[in-house]
């Protein structure tokens, strides 16, 4: 089931990285215009590739802390966090107290990376890989998709467990 989940989160991420890099082009751009668009592209691009991996690892070094207020500084003004047992929003606010709850009700409650999944430098959207520790007896295999703003904050987080 994770295979699977992984799969259509990588396939959602390159309908994502294709819609936000297709544009519509009345007239063709002259060599200038094309080699200014790729440097500018390409540098925007590799640093989105480079943060959306280190804020998704500084997002669950803060969610391991069980910081009300650091996990609300990390995500946008208006947020988005939704799994399997329901939904957080729409402000950071919403997100931050949700998570409060979880961290209320399982005290040992914490997170291993298990892997990161990006579209390389096309997107700031990515899929991570995780394991909730909920007790010395029972893990949950977990995909989070992760949507970040130009400024690194989470907009909407996705999880996915398997059965």
């Amino acid at each position: 089931m994770i295979q699977i989940l992984t799969k259509a989160a990588l396939i959602i991420l390159s309908l994502v990285a294709l819609l936000q890099t297709s544009t519509i082009r009345r007239r063709p751009l002259s060599l200038r215009q094309q080699q200014s668009s790729a440097t500018t592209t390409t540098a925007r691009r590799s640093t989105l590739a480079v943060d959306c991996i280190k804020l998704t690892e500084k997002y669950f070094d803060v969610w391991n802390a069980h910081d009300v207020s650091w996990i609300q500084a990390l995500h946008a003004t208006t947020s988005l966090l939704s799994d399997w047992d329901g939904s957080h929003g729409p402000t950071n606010v919403d997100v931050a107290s949700g998570i409060e709850g979880i961290w209320k009700a399982v005290p040992e409650v914490h997170i291993e990376v298990v892997n990161i999944y990006t579209t390389g430098d096309k997107s700031n959207t990515c899929v991570a890989n995780i394991k909730v520790i909920v007790d010395a007896t029972t893990t949950l295999k977990v995909s989070d998709v992760i949507e970040y703003d130009e400024s690194g904050l989470v907009v909407a987080l996705n999880a996915y467990k398997t059965e």
